[in-house]
């Protein structure tokens, strides 16, 4: 969604809780559609969830001070699909996925993170398509598969991560980068600067950008990463930081 819609619709959803002192969602936002949600949200009452603790794709809940927001009241439902014969049923991928799910007529921001094991799928999605996904997603490439809605946390499809630390000179983005990915720092303001690195879903071109602890960081056809922690200074006066990055 544009980023001006996007603040206004946010702003409309905040005067919707103050009259009816109730809660309003979104639909699934990207990484740069929560950030700009953010810029909007000072002092109200809201929560960012996806399903999992650690999404990508978020709904935002809005609601009046007196209400607790916690993940249970999300209208998110997960939905396992299963080949119906895994002897002849072929290896998925996100792509395979998300292609097939948008051929049914549905719009991206209906759906949440997709997470794929080779021959299983696991997808996150707002509570009001649940139902049709199970009718009606009957095909993945030219794989017959069953559609079942689950609890919308299974430990079997969690992301894989490994947790390390660095020490880079700035928290900048071409320095975050290039310890995140093994690359060195020239290679990382190149990549940058071509367009190649994005910072919470947003393409950014000036390797001196800051970056801040939880940002998350991609880098294509490197992968992803998520800055965790900014540490201590060493005796150098180079600072330590807990990567994130996703298998």
């Amino acid at each position: 969604m544009d980023e001006l819609l996007l603040k206004k619709r946010i702003i409309e959803l905040r005067k919707r809780v103050e009259f009816s002192y109730g809660m309003e969602f979104t639909d699934f936002l990207t990484l740069s559609e929560i950030e700009t949600a953010k810029s909007v949200l000072s002092g109200s009452n809201h929560m960012f969830y996806g399903g999992y603790d650690d999404t990508e794709r978020q709904m935002l809940c809005i609601a009046s001070d007196d209400i607790t927001i916690t993940p249970e009241i999300f209208p998110i439902s997960g939905i396992k699909i299963l080949p119906k014969n895994l002897k002849f049923s072929e290896t998925f991928s996100h792509r395979d996925i998300l292609g097939s799910v948008l051929g049914l007529g549905l719009e991206r921001d209906v759906i949440g993170d997709i997470f794929v094991k080779e021959k299983e799928a696991f997808l996150l999605c707002v509570d009001r398509i649940a139902m049709f996904l199970t009718e009606q997603l009957d095909q993945v490439r030219h794989t017959n598969v069953l559609c079942r809605i689950e609890q919308t946390e299974d430990d079997s499809f969690k992301k894989e991560y490994q947790v390390f630390s660095r020490t880079v000179s700035a928290i900048r983005i071409d320095a975050v980068a290039a310890a995140a990915f093994g690359v060195s720092r020239s290679t990382a303001a190149s990549a940058v600067s071509g367009g190649k690195i994005f910072l919470n879903g947003r393409e950014i071109t000036a390797p001196s950008t800051s970056v801040k602890e939880q940002d998350v960081i991609s880098f294509r056809g490197q992968g992803k990463a998520r800055l965790k922690e900014i540490g201590n200074l060493t005796k150098k006066g180079r600072i330590v930081v807990t990567i994130e990055r996703y298998q």
